[in-house]
């Protein structure tokens, strides 16, 4: 079919439109296209087409056909970014700093978008001089922005300056330069002719956590407020310190007053405070003390009261009782004074009478002298154990007692007393015993503080109901009759009050007719 004369197909019309536009001296578009390797991973670009207008960016030469990193091998990250854009088909906008294929710094727009199944379109432009011309207002509206700080903090009575902050090559700051202050500055600081000087030439000294604070702010890009000493001039500051402007430089503003007068009330007031604490602690605990020191002495006469209570018992009763026998036994005497067998008992029973109220005024006489003997010294158990038994060699021998003992520590406490404890304890096992006495003496070390002995002294004697566990250590308690065993009932008191006066404890353990268990802990 012939065609009319003066007329273009439409297809070849938008072709020509299209190569234009392409061609445009403005339009920077290069087509790229991935390379795989045999795991189908991108690894490269290649330039598959280049508008007229990019060329400049390679100098004039056409690249068509090369690689991306041969061309740009510093270049490697846009590599991965663009196949990014590939495999999720967002386009990829960004501006940065880029060496150019001379190795010169530029900055550049550029826009990465997916076009088909392996290509990429980037259109790009170079933007430095609009970035130079940005950066070269923003610093103009800095050094306005510095103008009007200057112009306001004049007039005000705070100090106000603006220091530089300078890091070292770790990024720590370690000094700051002051670029400029207003006339409160060198009031409240005492530093003069300071502007453009660093702070450690005025104070070779100045203190490490100005640095930080400051220097944190550059950092941070955030404002900070506190209160903090300056031991070099001798004052406290209530400091306000933000970044100069938003750009990243290393300029701090600071607005600080001097408020030395009130964080000097302000310490002698909790100075004062903390000495009124600690007086009222200490009269708490002197009132507490003297409670405690009370409440002990209030026991103690609690306990006389009690001890006296039984002495008037035995005054009352068991020292008048031998008395009424030897009065009875006297008279019976003067009505059968000739009846010499009958007088001769009746002396027998004298005898015994008297020797009893003996025995029972000696009890009496030690269980009342404790409190008085206090001559602590080291002492060695087991010597004492050694005169108890030896004491008792007769009374062993006939009833073939057996004694195992552990070896016993040295401790502090009052020999005679010791003596009595371990005699009572050894010679109740030996009286209330039936069979053959078996005593056994065990020791061990309590590691507590202070640190303490553990004494058991066990037997095989005729025991007691444990029911009356607590009251066999009571003054004149007899758990047996006068007919069955001898003695007045004081004893294991005695061995209660001399280990209380060590300040330490003794418990009875017991059943009838399967001996008896006494266990002491005394302070080593």
């Amino acid at each position: 079919m012939d065609t009319p004369q003066g007329f273009t197909h439409p297809e070849t019309h938008n072709q020509h439109f299209l190569q234009a536009a392409f061609n445009a001296p403005n339009n920077r578009t290069i087509v790229l296209t991935a390379i795989r390797d045999a795991n189908n991973a991108i690894i490269d670009f290649e330039f598959s087409l280049i508008s007229p207008a990019s060329l400049s960016y390679f100098n004039g030469e056409d690249v068509t056909g090369k690689r991306f990193t041969e061309l740009l091998p510093d270049l490697y990250t846009q590599v991965q970014e663009m196949a990014h854009v590939l495999e999720t088909g967002i386009t990829h906008n960004w501006e940065r700093l880029v060496d150019n294929i001379d190795g010169v710094q530029q900055w550049y727009s550029v826009s990465d978008s997916k076009a088909g199944a392996d290509s990429i379109v980037r259109v790009w432009e170079n933007i430095t001089e609009r970035r130079l011309g940005e950066i070269d207002i923003n610093a103009a509206i800095a050094k306005r922005a510095e103008e009007k700080y200057l112009s306001l903090f004049n007039s005000i009575d705070q100090g106000f300056c603006i220091i530089e902050v300078i890091f070292d090559d770790a990024g720590h700051p370690y000094d700051y330069t002051f670029i400029d202050y207003n006339p409160a500055f060198e009031k409240q600081t005492g530093l003069t002719d300071a502007r453009g000087k660093r702070i450690k030439d005025l104070n070779p000294h100045q203190e490490q956590h100005w640095f930080d604070l400051y220097g944190g702010i550059v950092k941070n890009r955030q404002p900070l407020s506190f209160e903090q000493e300056a031991v070099l001039i001798n004052g406290w500051y209530e400091v306000s310190a933000f970044p100069l402007t938003q750009e990243k430089d290393n300029k701090v503003a600071v607005i600080f007053n001097d408020v030395s007068t009130r964080k000097k009330a302000e310490l002698e007031l909790n100075a004062f405070n903390s000495r009124l604490e600690e007086e009222v602690k200490e009269r708490t605990a002197t009132l507490h003390s003297l409670n405690k020191l009370l409440e002990q002495k209030n026991e103690e006469l609690e306990k006389s009261n009690k001890e006296l209570e039984s002495f008037n018992y035995v005054a009352s009763h068991d020292l008048q009782e031998p008395l009424r026998k030897i009065q009875t036994f006297l008279s019976l005497i003067h009505e059968r004074g000739d009846n010499i067998d009958a007088v001769h008992n009746y002396m027998d029973k004298i005898s015994m009478s008297a020797e009893r109220m003996s025995n029972l005024i000696q009890d009496v006489l030690t269980y009342s002298r404790l409190s008085v003997e206090n001559q602590f010294i080291e002492i060695d158990l087991n010597k004492i154990i050694d005169n108890v038994l030896s004491d008792y060699e007769i009374m062993v021998t006939e009833k073939n007692a057996i004694i195992n003992r552990d070896n016993l520590p040295v401790i502090k406490a009052i020999p005679l007393q010791m003596n009595q404890l371990f005699s009572n304890l050894i010679s109740n096992s030996l009286k209330y015993n039936e069979a053959q006495p078996v005593i056994t003496i065990r020791s061990t070390i309590i590691d507590t503080n202070p640190k303490v002995v553990e004494i058991t002294l066990g037997d095989n004697g005729i025991g007691f109901d444990p029911q009356y566990s607590n009251q066999i250590f009571e003054l004149f308690k007899r758990l047996h009759g006068k007919s069955e065993y001898s003695g007045t009932g004081i004893g294991l008191s005695i061995c209660k009050k001399i280990v209380e006066q060590h300040h330490g404890t003794i418990i009875a353990s017991s059943n009838e007719g399967n001996g008896a268990l006494f266990t002491i802990q005394l302070p080593v």
